[in-house]
C-alpha cells in the first residue's frame, strides 16, 4: 500500500546536516598512520564471526548558523568481512535535496588489505535521481543521491570517504534540528557526532535506547556539542522488528522551543494553498447535493478525492518537497503527493463547512513527543468533530472502507493549526473492527465426497488487504490463485464455484463466496474413519498466515510488529451420513493472554436431534491480536498461543463406520 512506503518522500530532505571541508592530512595519495594503525586493530571475522563488516570510524562534524544552513563533514572508514558485507559496501549512498543542500565528495578510496590505495575515479562518483522517490511515483528532479562506487572491492579491503554537505537554505528558517544514529547492522568501533552551533541558538537534546557519551562546551560566541562511543554492538536483524531509529541508539536535536512552533509553522504553509476557484466550489456542491448528514458528507469528498486523485508528484515553489501545492492545481492535474491530496480533501470539507486541518505524521517508525523534530514523512486529514474532538482520514488510501486505515492507528500526529497544536495518537483500533469471518457449510457423502459452500466475509484491515489483492490483478488470475490455495489444502480438489464482490464498491464490506469437491475425503483405518475439518487447517484464513509468518523466531530482543490489530472467525459446520458415529473430536482449546484471544471448540449434534438422521459437526475458531506491537515478552506469550493453534490444527475428527462401538 503507497501510505506505507512513503518513508523516503521529499520532507526526508529535513536530514538537513550541512558541512565544512576535509582534513588537510587526508590524501588520495596515501593513508596516515593513524588510519593504518586502526585497520590493524580492527580485528577481522576471527574478532567478529557473525559480522558482514566492521566501522572503524564514523565521524560527523556539524556547524550550524542562526538561520539555520551550515555545513557537516562526515568521515567513514569500513572494513569488509564477508559476500554480503562486500554487496553492502560496494556503493555508498547520500541523499541531498538541490533547493536546499548540495553534497561533495572530498575523498573516496579502497584500502587493500597490503595498504596500497585505489582512489575512487570522478566517473565512479555520480548523481542520480532519488529511487526512493521514483518508487513511490514521485518524480522530483531536486531529489537526489550522490552514490560512490568503490570498484575492485574485496573481502578484507577497507573503504573510506570524507564527504560535504552544505546546507544553503533551510527547510525550516532560523531553526536547526535532526537524529544522529551510533547503531547500525554491523559493529562499530568510534561513533562520533559534533555539532557546534551559535550561542543565541542552543540546542536542545536527548538521547534514546541506549547511552553515549557527551561533552559541552562555550567557545567564544558558540557552544559545541560533542557525543561519542566505542565498541558498540551491532543490530541483529529480526523479522517485523521496528524501525532501527526506534531500537537503535540515537541523539536529537533540536532548537525549536516547542511542538506548537512547528505546527504554527506548517499552518502557514499550508493555508496559502486553500483558495478555491469556481469549479472547485461546483465540484464540492456536487458532491455534498443531497447529503444529509456531516458524515455523509465527508464520506462523499474523501472517496472523490482518495478515488480520483491519483498518487504522483512534481515538487514546485521555494519549498517544493515540503509545501503542498495549491489545491486548485491539485484538483485540475488530478494528481499530487500526500501533503498535496490532503490540502484539496481539507479545503473541499471547508468548503463544505467542515471544520477541517492537514495533519503531519509518521509511517513505519516512532516521532519522539519529548523532542520537536521535522522528521515527518506523511501527511493525512483531521476532521473536527461537534463535540472538538479530531478525526483522522487518509485521502491516499485508494481502496478502503475506512477513512483511516488500521496501519495509521497509534501513530504520532501533529495537528497543524494557526493556534498551535502539540504531538498525540491517533486512536486505537480494535481487532474485532479488523476481521476476516469465514464460515463453511460441508457435507460428506457415504460414498466419501466432501462438498463444501464457503463464504470469506471481510472488514477493516482485512477489508483492504483482500479488497487491494482483488483489484491488484485480473479477475480470472484471483480464481486460479484460490484454485492453486485448495489443491496446496488437499490433493485431488476441485473449486466447482467462484465469485466475489465488487472491488470498487467501497459502501459493501468486500466478500468471497466458493465452493469445491474432495474425492474419498476421509482416511479409513479399520472400523475407524478419520477426517480433518478443511477449515481448521488455516487455507482460507490467508491473512493470518500471511501476517504470522513473521512470527518465526523462538524468542527475539526486540519488539514484534503487526502493524495493526486484527482478528479472524472460522466457522464449518459439517453434516455426516448416517452411516458414521462420531467417537472423539479435538479437545478445546481457550487462552486469552494480554491482549491475545485464541479459543477452539468443535461441537456436535446426533442423530436423534436431527431431520434426516446422521450427525453434525461444528468446528469454531477465533484468534484476536489486539495490539499492533509486541514486547519480547508479550511475543513470547503469542508463541504459546500459536503453539497451541497448530496443535489443534493436527486434531482428527474420529468416526466409528455402520455405529459399531
Amino acid at each position: 500500500m503507497n501510505c506505507i512506503k512513503k518513508v523516503a518522500a521529499a520532507v526526508m530532505v529535513l536530514c538537513l546536516v550541512a558541512i565544512a571541508t576535509a582534513p588537510q592530512s587526508a590524501t588520495a595519495s596515501q593513508v596516515s598512520k593513524e588510519t593504518l594503525d586502526l585497520i590493524k586493530k580492527a580485528g577481522d571475522k576471527e574478532q567478529y564471526p557473525d559480522a558482514n563488516a566492521i566501522v572503524l570510524l564514523d565521524k560527523t562534524d556539524v556547524e550550524f548558523n542562526s538561520d539555520g544552513t551550515g555545513t557537516s563533514r562526515n568521515h567513514g572508514l569500513a572494513k569488509v568481512l564477508t559476500q554480503s558485507g562486500l554487496e553492502s559496501y560496494s556503493d555508498y549512498k547520500i541523499g541531498y535535496y538541490k533547493a536546499y543542500d548540495t553534497v561533495r565528495v572530498e575523498l573516496a578510496r579502497v584500502i587493500k588489505t597490503d595498504g596500497s590505495v585505489v582512489d575512487v575515479p570522478d566517473d565512479m562518483i555520480k548523481d542520480i535521481n532519488s529511487t526512493a522517490n521514483e518508487a513511490i511515483n514521485i518524480y522530483e528532479p531536486d531529489a537526489k543521491t550522490k552514490v560512490i562506487t568503490f570498484k575492485n572491492l574485496e573481502i578484507g579491503d577497507c573503504i573510506e570517504y570524507y564527504t560535504v554537505d552544505s546546507t544553503f537554505h533551510a527547510p525550516m528558517e532560523n531553526e536547526f534540528d535532526g537524529t544522529a544514529g551510533f547503531q547500525a547492522f554491523d559493529p562499530i568501533i568510534r561513533v562520533e557526532y559534533n555539532i557546534t552551533g551559535p550561542k543565541d541558538k542552543p540546542l536542545r537534546h536527548m538521547t534514546r535506547n541506549g547511552k553515549v557519551n557527551f561533552a559541552q562546551k562555550e567557545v567564544g560566541d558558540k557552544i559545541s556539542y560533542s557525543w561519542w562511543a566505542e565498541n558498540v554492538q551491532r543490530i541483529v536483524s529480526e523479522p517485523a522488528m521496528p524501525a532501527l531509529q526506534d531500537v537503535a541508539t540515537t541523539i536529537t536535536f533540536t532548537t525549536l522551543k516547542s511542538w506548537e512552533d512547528m505546527s504554527r509553522w506548517w499552518n502557514a504553509i499550508a493555508e496559502s494553498k486553500y483558495t478555491m476557484n469556481d469549479s472547485l466550489r461546483a465540484e464540492v456542491a456536487s458532491l455534498i447535493a443531497g447529503k444529509q448528514t456531516k458524515d455523509e458528507k465527508i464520506d462523499a469528498i474523501y472517496r472523490f478525492v482518495a478515488q480520483k486523485v491519483r498518487y504522483m508528484g512534481l515538487g514546485t515553489g521555494k519549498k517544493k518537497g515540503l509545501e503542498p501545492k495549491p489545491v486548485t492545481e491539485t484538483y485540475e492535474t488530478k494528481y499530487g503527493v500526500c501533503r498535496d491530496v490532503a490540502a484539496l480533501m481539507v479545503a473541499m470539507l471547508r468548503e463544505a463547512k467542515i471544520e477541517s486541518e492537514i495533519v503531519l505524521t509518521g509511517v513505519g517508525y516512532n516521532v519522539p513527543k519529548e523532542m520537536p523534530v521535522i522528521s515527518f514523512n506523511h501527511a493525512i486529514v483531521a476532521i473536527k468533530n461537534d463535540d472538538g474532538t479530531y478525526r483522522y482520514a487518509d485521502p491516499t488510501v485508494k481502496n478502503s472502507t475506512d477513512w483511516l486505515p488500521a496501519v495509521e492507528m497509534e501513530q504520532q500526529v501533529l495537528l497543524c493549526t494557526k493556534k498551535g497544536n502539540t504531538l498525540v495518537d491517533t486512536p486505537h483500533s480494535p481487532a474485532e473492527q479488523n476481521m476476516g469471518t469465514i464460515k463453511a457449510t460441508s457435507n460428506l457423502t457415504e460414498a466419501g465426497l466432501y462438498t463444501s459452500e464457503v463464504t470469506i466475509s471481510t472488514q477493516g484491515i482485512y477489508d483492504l488487504a483482500l479488497r487491494g489483492w482483488a483489484k491488484a490483478i485480473p479477475s480470472a488470475q484471483v480464481k486460479q490463485v484460490w484454485s492453486y490455495l485448495l489443491s496446496e489444502m488437499y490433493p485431488g480438489t476441485r473449486l466447482t464455484s467462484f465469485d466475489f464482490s465488487d472491488a470498487d464498491d467501497l459502501h459493501k464490506p468486500f466478500e468471497i463466496k466458493l465452493s469445491y469437491q474432495i474425492d474419498n475425503y476421509p482416511t479409513e483405518a479399520g472400523k475407524f474413519v478419520l477426517m480433518k475439518s478443511p477449515v481448521s487447517l488455516g487455507f482460507f484464513e490467508i491473512i493470518s498466515k500471511f501476517m504470522l509468518a513473521s512470527a518465526s523466531l523462538p524468542e527475539r530482543k526486540y519488539p514484534w510488529v503487526l502493524g495493526f490489530s486484527f482478528g479472524a472467525d472460522e466457522e464449518e459446520t459439517i453434516n455426516l451420513p448416517a452411516g458414521l458415529q462420531i467417537k472423539s473430536v479435538p479437545d478445546p482449546v481457550s487462552k486469552k493472554i494480554g491482549s491475545i484471544e485464541y479459543k477452539m471448540i468443535y461441537n456436535t449434534t446426533s442423530s436423534q436431534e436431527l431431520a434426516g438422521g446422521g450427525t453434525q459437526i461444528k468446528y469454531e475458531k477465533r484468534l484476536l491480536i489486539d495490539t499492533k506491537q509486541m514486547s519480547p515478552g508479550k511475543y513470547a506469550q503469542l508463541k504459546q498461543v500459536l503453539l497451541a493453534s497448530s496443535k489443534a490444527q493436527h486434531g482428527e475428527i474420529i468416526m466409528l463406520k455402520d455405529k459399531q462401538n
